[in-house]
């Protein structure tokens, strides 16, 4: 069971650490770091304590639900994770501790009861001002000890409400409500062993929950309506882990955009993709579970992906979930679906101009037309205008062929050259001998040059080896 928690000021992680060993204690979340989270831990339980607002966005109830939705998890406590708890709790997110069960109730209502100011990662997230909670429960633990009056108690409690939470230093607290020096000096004494810190009680409540779970809870399952802002959130802001490092998915396109020389090619792709995807959603053009599956193998196939174990390594370096791989495999689908509606209606002009023009537009129609003449011209001189009827099958000679050149073959041979431009399988037969009958003669006049360069070259004689002494004297 893999846990991940987001803590900060409540408590230092190294006495976290000491309840709740072998989890994954992450800083205090913002916006994405959960569904971050999600992709780079994958966690089974999530335990939100603390979460930053006002210098970065607060993370969102939305990627909450989402985690909930997955079947994660999520418990809240203390501050950021009481405040979500509150109000994730009707979706199966788990509000552990007096602060939260606090929110819960209505008892608490501002945001500016678990405020505080603190110090960076660098100094341990060190709080550097009070919790309007902890001196709340402080206070109520002073009045039930005798330690201060009713009058005093509320005085105290409303200086506090009344300043900005950053200003909630116990010196500025006191000064506001007009303590005397008496007051003072009597609620500092008793603050000085009877204070409470109910952030980290609740926290140390959670922390040890989790520690005696066997397995952690199922939510219920609910209806989870992702939006516009949602989709932003994961595709663009949500960080993934290489080499160590962190990065942000739009971060990823950037770079690729800034730095890769065949980007217009990719972008343009990318597009066209979503283009025809939306072109067969007018049309009504949909893909089975059997496509899907054939579309995956034929992924696979084209990569060497042999097996689950392989496919499940290549999703987890790519950053793709199970259901979004199989996405993916439906987008292909739905592309080739188009294509096979597109390639009958071309009729006897297959596909030959588009890929002629695709070839020119990635600057390889030269080079691909002078190797294309030099086996017509082979052909012409050493085999004439037929080639030799093939004794082999079209799938021996694909076969062949694949062993010994650059081309890759996906499909049964059918399939494959009826979406790669060949008119039928005995179109394909002929030229796969054709491209077999040149392949054989190059390779024999090679091994015949180089039988005929060791002919020419003179051998030089051995060096004449000295002879021992002993057989000398012999």
């Amino acid at each position: 069971m893999k846990i991940c928690v987001f803590l900060g000021p409540t408590m230092p992680v190294e006495d976290a650490r000491a309840i709740l060993p072998g989890a994954v204690f992450l800083p205090p979340a913002a916006q994405a770091d959960i569904i971050s989270a999600m992709t780079i831990h994958r966690p089974d339980v999530i335990a939100l304590i603390d979460g930053v607002f006002g210098q970065s966005l607060s993370v969102w109830h939305k990627e909450i639900l989402y985690a909930l939705h997955k079947g994660v998890a999520v418990y809240g406590a203390s501050s950021m994770g009481a405040l979500r708890a509150a109000e994730c709790h009707p979706f199966g997110m788990v509000p552990v501790g007096e602060v939260a069960r606090g929110y819960v109730d209505g008892r608490l209502t501002g945001d500016d009861e678990v405020a505080l100011a603190h110090a960076g990662p660098e100094d341990g997230w060190f709080p550097l001002s009070e919790p309007l909670v902890n001196l709340r429960a402080s206070m109520a633990a002073a009045l039930a000890a005798g330690a201060v009056d009713r009058s005093l108690h509320d005085r105290v409690i409303a200086a506090a409400k009344g300043l900005y939470f950053t200003e909630r230093i116990r010196d500025r607290i006191f000064a506001e409500a007009g303590l005397s020096r008496e007051e003072t000096v009597r609620l500092e004494r008793f603050l000085e062993t009877g204070a409470i810190d109910q952030k980290r009680r609740d926290a140390e409540i959670l922390l040890g929950h989790l520690a005696s779970l066997i397995t952690p809870p199922r939510p219920a399952p609910f209806d989870f309506n992702a939006s516009h802002y949602f989709d932003v959130l994961y595709e663009r802001d949500r960080r993934v882990c290489h080499g160590g490092n962190t990065v942000p998915l739009s971060e990823i396109a950037s770079h690729a955009a800034l730095h890769r020389p065949d980007f217009a090619e990719i972008n343009n792709a990318a597009l066209g993709r979503l283009l025809i995807r939306q072109f067969a959603e007018v049309m009504g053009v949909t893909v089975d579970e059997a496509a899907v599956r054939t579309e995956t193998q034929r992924f696979c196939a084209m990569r060497g992906l042999d097996g689950a174990e392989a496919l499940a390594g290549w999703c987890r370096r790519n950053d793709l979930t199970d259901a979004e791989f199989s996405e993916l495999m439906t987008e292909l689908a739905i592309e080739r679906a188009m294509r096979l509606w597109l390639i009958p209606r071309r009729f006897l002009a297959r596909t030959t101009k588009p890929v002629l023009n695709e070839l020119r537009l990635r600057g390889l129609y030269e080079s691909t037309a002078e190797e294309a003449a030099l086996v017509d011209r082979v052909m012409e001189l050493h085999f004439g205008d037929a080639s030799r009827q093939p004794k082999e099958t079209v799938e021996q000679l694909l076969a062949e062929h694949v062993a010994g050149t650059a081309c890759r073959v996906d499909a049964p041979a059918d399939v494959w050259s009826y979406e790669y431009g060949f008119k039928d399988l005995l179109d394909l037969r002929i030229d796969l001998m054709r491209a077999k009958q040149v392949r054989d003669l190059f390779r024999q006049l090679a091994v015949e040059a180089e039988a005929a360069l060791a002919q020419a070259v003179p051998q030089e004689p051995k060096p004449e080896q000295p002879v021992p002494e002993e057989e000398m004297q012999t």
